[in-house]
């Protein structure tokens, strides 16, 4: 399945340019990186690595890609990748919460875990809060987890998944 995803042909100053496009898809600058890293990795040295002034090692791109809370395929993957604005009555799941809720061991979360990752492969979104769903995966997940729409959406209220706005309750 990674294979689908990944082009062999990726040059040194592509991958710079997704390390670049994957931080700020996260809405983090150079220096919020070093400062929430604890100064692992120091801005100059991620601002070299995006502008493909230094070099950067398959470990080092791998311990950059686990920070970032991406697969490591994510610098490999095409920029062709088509993003599609989310639909009516699209559910936006919090995926704050939902790496959180994790370890509980509850088939739900671990379906959703496994759909949203693929879903972020596919489209290519690495921003790691929030994701919204269309009705085609609210669907699918419905499938895997044997519930309706609306049961869906009650059971991911009440695991708190379902991402709330500022002023919401």
């Amino acid at each position: 399945m990674l294979l689908a995803y990944f082009d062999p042909m990726t040059t040194p100053l592509e991958i710079s340019r997704r390390l670049r496009q994957i931080r700020k898809q996260q809405s983090l600058t150079l220096k919020q990186v070093e400062i929430r890293s604890r100064g692992k990795w120091k801005a100059v040295v991620i601002g070299s690595y995006e502008r493909g002034t230094r070099s950067l090692s398959i470990s080092k791109a791998k311990s950059l890609c686990e920070f970032y809370g991406v697969p490591l395929s994510a610098l490999f993957q095409s920029e062709g990748i088509q993003q599609v604005p989310p639909s009516e009555g699209a559910l936006r799941i919090d995926l704050r919460n939902l790496r959180g809720k994790i370890p509980q061991n509850d088939p739900l979360i671990g379906h959703l875990h496994n759909l949203l990752s693929f879903i972020a492969r596919r489209r290519d979104d690495w921003n790691g809060e929030i994701m919204s769903i269309r009705l085609q995966d609210n669907e699918v997940l419905g499938l895997l987890v044997q519930k309706e729409q609306g049961e869906l959406r009650k059971a991911l209220e009440i695991r708190d998944l379902l991402f709330k706005a500022q002023g919401q309750a």
